[in-house]
């Protein structure tokens, strides 16, 4: 699925992404649908039901994507989008895993590998634009203030646990790379080989996935690519494709002179294509000011004050950008009009 979001600060490229737990896509709140609050300063990260259906819900807590192994070794991949006309000089990319049972405070994973490609890795004639299966590109890793859990309420109460502790996981990414769609490749290891970690799945409050969500999973012992699906549990529920979230960051002179930038997959706009009206998953409870909506060339064409949902249906057909004003750094997410 093509996924757009920027977060803009005009400071120098040692920029940090204020509060990554806060997000939408993977944090779901303080408080689990049974009621019962996260520990202080952290979130949940809590497996969902589509809104209304008490009956179902996804299951897959984590994907796997480490080498752990000679005999065990995964990768993860999932797109994202350069806008046209457009060149981002990317610096680094963040992952997301847990290893269960971790009590360490500091991380257990001490190893990323990266390979970018301008087409989907799966299907063969892919050509790598940007690192390997095999070179450690690690940077540094740190708690990301969230915990990964199951459904605490559908279809069947499970308490939420804090033996999951989801880590943000950075690695050193430097490539100029110029309009297009690519995927990126990647594979993280634990400091232990032996205690494989996990990698959970974009999850958004209500709703077991959106249409477009397309991650792919590779294992490198049988060099066998499969689609990231959720079951479902009860095992009669509908299956779900799935994304993997990741943060992309980089700087660019199209939307700021030397302005550093973010692709943040985890934050969703929907629905998107949009009609009539949109919504802005936003579990971190940013203040939102406004929204403005700029046109290919980031001229603003419309500025709309915080609401719950924003009217677009004066807007002609076609491809915009949103620029989200809360009290963060500038949110840029890429909006269709049907």
């Amino acid at each position: 699925m093509t996924k757009f979001l920027l977060s803009a600060a005009f400071l120098a490229a040692s920029f940090t992404f204020a509060q990554t737990y806060d997000n939408g896509g993977l944090s779901t709140g303080a408080t689990s649908k049974s009621g019962v609050a996260a520990p202080a300063g952290y979130t949940w990260s809590e497996l969902q039901n589509n809104t209304g259906n008490t009956a179902e819900a996804n299951t897959s807590l984590g994907l796997g994507g480490t080498y752990s192994s000679a005999s065990a070794s995964f990768f993860l991949a999932d797109d994202f989008t350069v806008p046209a006309n457009t060149q981002w000089n990317i610096t680094r990319i963040d992952f997301f895993a847990y290893q269960t049972g971790y009590t360490g405070s500091a991380s257990p994973f001490n190893t990323v590998r990266v390979n970018i490609f301008s087409s989907d890795p799966s299907v063969t004639g892919a050509v790598s634009v940007f690192g390997d299966d095999t070179a450690n590109r690690f940077l540094s890793s740190v708690d990301s203030n969230m915990y990964r859990t199951g459904s605490s309420a559908v279809p069947v109460a499970s308490a939420p646990g804090t033996t999951r502790k989801i880590w943000k996981v950075t690695a050193s990414t430097p490539v100029t790379l110029g309009s297009g769609t690519y995927w990126v490749k990647y594979q993280l290891q634990n400091a232990v080989t032996a205690n494989a970690g996990f990698l959970p799945p974009v999850t958004i409050e209500g709703t077991r996935g959106l249409p477009g969500f397309n991650g792919k999973q590779y294992n490198a012992i049988d060099g066998t690519w499969t689609s990231i699906i959720d079951a479902g549990n009860p095992a009669s529920a509908p299956d779900y494709a799935l994304d993997m979230p990741f943060v992309i960051t980089f700087t660019t002179g199209s939307l700021g002179t030397d302005a550093v930038m973010q692709y943040d997959n985890r934050i969703k706009v929907y629905p998107n294509p949009v009609n009539d009206y949109f919504r802005i998953s936003n579990p971190g409870k940013l203040a939102i000011s406004s929204v403005e909506i700029m046109d290919a060339s980031a001229r603003t064409v419309k500025v709309l004050k915080s609401a719950d949902e924003y009217q677009v249906s004066d807007l002609p057909k076609g491809n915009y950008l949103l620029k989200i004003n809360s009290n963060e750094s500038p949110k840029i997410t890429k909006l269709i009009k049907l």
